[in-house]
């Protein structure tokens, strides 16, 4: 999964970024132009005690790749995005825009003030402008062929949502209907996180920015943290974190709780596969049919589909081995239409 990190300059997007990542990328250089990417790993206890029972060779854990837009240049009434940022984010699967809702008066807000609704407002606005237009080149095209088809009917539904002043991201699109569509990688259609980025002065308060009322009224996901003094936790050896978090009131470690919510908002779930040669952890959407998950591994594996052999983890853990978990009647038979759970650990039978 790749997810693109927006937001206007001086909000502290890198520093959120290398507290989530690991990263090193460079803070503060109010003019940098570079794309920073970065691969998350995401914790998952599962694995790591189906590598306690197998001894396998290899661990592999789920990922997210991370892509860091530096903001918009230029003049005059400052943007979130420009054309080199949409490009770089046409092909993200969700997005994340970090919000400021820090005061700091050495380090200005590029609009004059801190002011999350705003922000969350115009990035919106940023965003829908950037698809219309797409759009409205595309249909003029599509007039001048006279090609009227579903793509052109899709498009003009989408026109008439963005025109009323509402995200692509609430329309009600058929599956095929959005395939049609899926190419555009229409921005205001992603899935989108509000994460907002406070000073040391708010830990331990509610809402002190009212942004957890904006996320709410805009049905967008929110993750709050202290980007700066997250870095600064980041840094500390592994063993050390826990009892600084608690000592400073940070709760839940922050990247642990971003990924979770980031699995919510994109209807994750991970299925797992285990064996002497490697324990792994594999990312898919909730209501994949088995078929499909084995495609994830390989598409030989898709393509030569037979069966699934597939027990739910706890299942498995309970039982101790695979060959109890079989004489207890846990182990089953799946075909290609059943639908994943996360946590089964899977092995699939094919014939190419």
């Amino acid at each position: 999964m790749k997810v693109g990190i927006v937001g206007f300059a001086r909000t502290g997007k890198t520093t959120i970024f290398n507290a989530l990542t690991g990263a090193h990328a460079a803070v503060g250089t109010f003019g940098a132009r570079d794309v920073n990417v970065a691969v998350l790993k995401v914790p998952d206890s599962r694995v790591e005690r189906l590598a306690e029972i197998h001894k396998p060779k290899k661990i592999t854990l789920a990922e997210f790749q991370f892509v860091d837009v530096p903001p918009a240049e230029g003049s005059g009434e400052e943007k979130a995005i420009d054309e080199a940022a949409l490009r770089e984010l046409k092909n993200v699967d969700a997005l994340v825009h970090v919000v400021r809702c820090f005061a700091n008066e050495q380090v200005m807000h590029p609009l004059g003030s801190v002011n999350p609704a705003r922000d969350v407002q115009r990035l919106e606005e940023e965003f829908q402008l950037a698809d219309l237009i797409v759009i409205e080149k595309r249909l003029a095209r599509l007039e001048k062929e006279n090609k009227k088809d579903r793509e052109y009917e899709v498009l003009k539904r989408c026109q008439e949502t963005l025109e009323s002043g509402k995200s692509l991201r609430g329309l009600d699109l058929g599956e095929q209907e959005a395939l049609s569509v899926a190419g555009f990688g229409f921005l205001s259609r992603k899935s989108l996180m509000l994460l907002g980025n406070y000073g040391e002065e708010s830990i331990g308060k509610e809402d002190p920015s009212g942004l957890d009322a904006v996320a709410l009224e805009a049905g967008l996901p929110l993750v709050s943290l202290c980007g700066a003094m997250e870095l600064e936790v980041a840094q500390l050896a592994e063993e050390e974190r826990a009892a600084f978090r608690q000592d400073l009131g940070l709760g839940e470690e922050s990247r642990v709780f971003f990924i979770r919510k980031a699995y919510e908002m994109l209807g994750l779930i991970s299925f797992l596969t285990a064996g002497e040669p490697e324990v792994r952890a594999w990312t898919i959407r909730a209501g994949t049919k088995a078929s499909r998950a084995a495609g994830v591994i390989h598409s030989d594996i898709e393509r030569g589909f037979i069966r699934a052999e597939t027990v739910a983890y706890d299942d498995f853990i309970a039982a101790g081995s695979m060959v109890k978990a079989k004489e207890a009647g846990h182990v089953r038979l799946e075909g290609k239409e059943y639908e994943m759970k996360d946590g089964d650990i899977i092995h699939f039978r094919f014939n190419v």
